[in-house]
């Protein structure tokens, strides 16, 4: 199994575990969602809708796409594999440190991948010229926005270059925009209508409404694509109190949304001085999670910060160095306690 934050079931003592490894909203559920949620377990002897309605027309009001272009599945990674599989692309051109699953669900497949990497000395910044010549037909582009685990965000004029390129040599891009929606400045998204025919969307209710548990995933794509892809999953990809939490939250996401990237945006801020303090270097970006290269080893640090029950992101999957870690931006008082326990583990003496 690929490498992924969230591993607080390691510990001891899960309940207590301060995860910064994982990028998780932490001013959610929303408590409309949860109650949603808890109705629909009195349902649960009966199967769940197999095509969402109420989900995809909550959706659909909410984003003003039509249901046809609407696929919703158990978790962002399971469309990941699903997309893959409908799409059969002759390769997958991946800009690379980014997303582990992109990578590992094209090797399942055995779909060849085609890594462009980002350079460090560039804060990872892309090159598009390199991009686009790495664009063949049929081939599938797969740009996460904002990038995990960099944190940049693509601006509107990466993002319409490369669609542009897409389109004019026959390849596809799928855009993954889990982390969108608690970017600020709020990063780009071409997700509306007139939609570009290359384009497929990438979105989950786990990160913008703190549902991990609930595994609820959404993509969006011209008609034909969203029929390939729903042709991948299950009959049932979606169970019923996961439906019910995303119809509530699609039907009302604001102020939700607003005030999450707000209060995200200045705690952002306070964490990154706090770490340059502590002498990190933390990348410049727009996510819910900051790029980090730590004064010692990750996996040092890790160590010395689980006796803490605290988790971080040591950043090897993605193919950095051992310093680099990637750390969840979470609220005033777990940010706090991060930076206290940092600013004990970081100095203290070998062992």
């Amino acid at each position: 199994m690929r490498e992924h934050g969230g591993r607080i079931f390691d510990l001891p003592h899960p309940e207590g575990v301060l995860d910064f490894s994982s990028n998780i909203n932490p001013y959610g559920p929303p408590p409309h969602a949860l109650r949603a949620a808890a109705r629909a377990l009195k349902r649960v002897s009966v199967y769940p809708d197999p095509d969402q309605r109420a989900l995809k027309g909550a959706f659909s009001r909410w984003t003003g796409l039509p249901q046809e272009m609407l696929v919703f599945g158990n978790g962002a990674s399971e469309l990941i594999g699903a997309t893959l599989a409908g799409l059969r692309p002759r390769q997958v051109a991946l800009p690379v440190p980014t997303f582990g699953e992109y990578g590992a669900w094209a090797e399942r497949l055995g779909i060849p991948v085609l890594p462009v990497p980002l350079e460090e000395s560039r804060n990872f910044a892309p090159s598009l010229d390199a991009l686009r010549s790495a664009l063949g037909p049929r081939d599938l582009l797969v740009l996460c926005q904002p990038n995990n685990p960099t944190g940049r965000a693509w601006t509107r004029e990466e993002v319409t270059s490369l669609l542009e390129a897409c389109a004019a040599g026959g390849a596809r891009m799928l855009l993954d925009e889990c982390f969108l929606h608690l970017t600020w400045p709020a990063a780009f998204s071409p997700a509306s209508l007139p939609w570009p025919a290359p384009l497929t969307v990438l979105r989950a209710f786990t990160k913008d409404f703190s549902a991990p548990g609930l595994r609820l995933g959404a993509l969006a794509a011209p008609p034909e694509t969203a029929r390939a892809v729903r042709e991948h999953l299950q009959p049932w990809p979606v169970n019923t109190p996961g439906e019910a939490f995303a119809a509530a939250c699609a039907a009302r996401p604001e102020p939700f949304l607003t005030r999450s990237r707000q209060l995200l945006a200045a705690e952002r801020r306070t964490l990154t001085r706090g770490l340059e303090a502590l002498g990190f270097r933390v990348l410049p970006g727009a996510a819910n999670f900051l790029l980090c290269r730590a004064p010692l080893p990750g996996g040092t640090l890790a160590e010395r910060l689980r006796p803490r029950d605290i988790l971080v992101r040591r950043c090897g999957s993605f193919g950095l160095e051992d310093r680099w870690i990637r750390l969840g931006v979470k609220d005033r008082a777990s940010n706090r306690r991060l930076l206290l326990a940092l600013e004990k583990v970081v100095y203290a003496d070998p062992e």
